[in-house]
């Protein structure tokens, strides 16, 4: 195959069997890449209140926002649902190649996609709003913060970690020590090959019991709810999903914590072992304006363990913190 520098689009519909709201907008940012988005409108007859962009996790679609979304639309905030580079029917900014090795460090960093949701924002008319990022999006959504902070009216944090999440999985360094050998081994395999492992993941009773297993969720976790997920995951092109994963490893956020000076929500989970209640712990104890609501039962899939109670303490916190009066 003859690779060319123009950007990569994956193929239309690619995200019909697990995209949840329809990306009904492209932007094309600064380096090529088009990314898909939509807004959902606040409902009507409902005082208006700040946006929320939602920011989605490593190899996440929209499936985590399910329920969260709509019901913030219902409370008057617009809801800006994006796929990042690499995930959904967003783009690249050329063919990934075999194991994505066409891909340079800077076309996938924690940094690229942030400024990725600025030029989204531009396109949607949005000049400030709350960020609220899961997992990966925590990552992202401390990078928005620090490198477009007047575009920024609130941070809420959703089970995730401030940097290198491998260095903290299941509570240990291991997968950290782990990756560059699963890296090597991901990006060296034919994709015909790691398309076949991934394949069981479409089988949703399968993934979904799977990720209990594995502890990622906790008991929470609807499989219906999960499966958007897992399709996603299945489609997705791995070695791109590992190189991503690799910009996460080299992303830190620790250096910024305490300059953080807009108010921030911090939700975390218990049971979560992919980014562990310390990471939350950490955030909590250094970002100044940061208050924290701890999910006894939850695990790392908490924005569909604990939907409706998410909700309620992101528009309690809202009225008293990012809009009082």
């Amino acid at each position: 195959m003859t690779l060319t520098s123009a950007p990569y689009d994956p193929p239309e519909g690619h995200d019909s069997g697990f995209a949840l709201f329809a990306k009904d907008r492209r932007t094309c940012v600064d380096d090529g890449t088009n990314i898909a988005w939509t807004l959902l409108p606040a409902a009507d007859g409902v005082a208006a209140h700040h946006p929320v962009v939602a920011v989605n996790g490593w190899s996440c679609s929209d499936a985590y926002w399910v329920h969260i979304a709509p019901a913030l639309a219902g409370l008057g905030h617009p809801v800006l649902l994006v796929d990042a580079r690499g995930h959904g029917a967003s783009g690249l900014p050329r063919h990934p190649g075999r194991g994505a090795r066409e891909l340079r460090p800077d076309d996938i960093t924690i940094g690229r996609l942030a400024r990725d949701l600025v030029e989204i924002a531009d396109a949607a008319g949005i000049e400030r709003a709350v960020v609220m990022g899961h997992s990966m999006g925590v990552q992202v959504a401390l990078e928005l913060d620090r490198t477009a902070p007047e575009r920024v009216a609130g941070l809420v944090l959703i089970a995730g970690s401030y940097e290198n999440p491998l260095k903290t999985f299941m509570g240990m360094p291991f997968a950290d020590m782990v990756f560059p050998m699963a890296k090597l081994a991901v990006t060296t395999v034919p994709a015909a090959i790691t398309r076949v492992a991934m394949a069981p993941a479409r089988l949703t009773a399968f993934g979904a019991w799977a990720a209990k297993r594995a502890r990622a969720t906790g008991p929470k976790a609807k499989a219906a709810d999960m499966a958007p997920y897992l399709r996603h995951i299945a489609a997705a092109d791995t070695a791109v999903m590992i190189r991503t994963l690799d910009a996460m490893r080299r992303h830190s956020a620790a250096d910024h914590l305490r300059r953080v000076t807009v108010p921030t929500l911090i939700l975390a989970a218990e049971r979560d072992t992919f980014t562990p209640p310390r990471c939350s712990t950490h955030m909590f104890e250094r970002i100044p304006t940061a208050e924290i609501q701890w999910f006894p039962e939850a695990g790392h899939t908490l924005p569909i363990e604990e939907p409706e109670a998410i909700v309620a303490h992101i528009a309690e916190w809202h009225d008293r913190r990012v809009e009082p009066g």
